[in-house]
């Protein structure tokens, strides 16, 4: 009862926030960087459940997003930097080659976006947590060395765990 009384605050702030600062505030679920708006669609989770995740192209040029390597970081204290490792791996395998990239990265027009889905692993710790999503070239190349994300939300460990 007490954590949900907590959250109302940052609910009611939520509504009334928005913010491109990819840290911080921690009650937006959107976020913008390198042209790409990310967002999560809820401020709350628990390990194991689904974060729907829509990322929309708000530059005025073509962008390339990177499906295979969509995924959710945390910390524990948000005085630290978020982890920024770009892994092919995660969604496309581990032989992961540049035409398996290619043949699943996503091309957004200006204005366009897609919706997609990651799940939060079964130890999920209690923190605060991004999505990052990386944009690639044409080529399938990283086209910029650091991901666009999601705005900030919290996971909290499952009454059920």
């Amino acid at each position: 009862m007490s954590r949900r009384l907590l959250m109302s605050i940052p609910a009611a702030v939520l509504a009334l926030s928005c913010s491109e600062d990819p840290t911080g505030p921690e009650s937006a679920l959107c976020a913008t960087q390198h042209g790409l708006e990310v967002c999560v669609d809820r401020p709350e989770y628990e390990p194991r459940q689904t974060v729907t995740v829509t990322s929309r192209n708000v530059s005025g040029a073509r962008i390339f997003k990177d499906s295979c390597a969509i995924k959710p970081v945390g910390v524990t204290n948000l005085e630290v930097e978020f982890e920024a490792s770009y892994n092919p791996t995660l969604h496309c395998g581990r032989g992961a080659t540049r035409s398996d990239i290619i043949q699943h990265m996503v091309e957004l027009e200006p204005g366009d976006s897609t919706r997609e889905t990651v799940t939060l692993p079964f130890f999920s710790f209690q923190g605060w947590y991004r999505v990052n999503v990386w944009l690639l070239d044409a080529e399938g190349n990283l086209a910029v060395d650091t991901p666009a994300t999601s705005g900030i939300f919290q996971v909290f460990p499952s009454v059920r765990n």
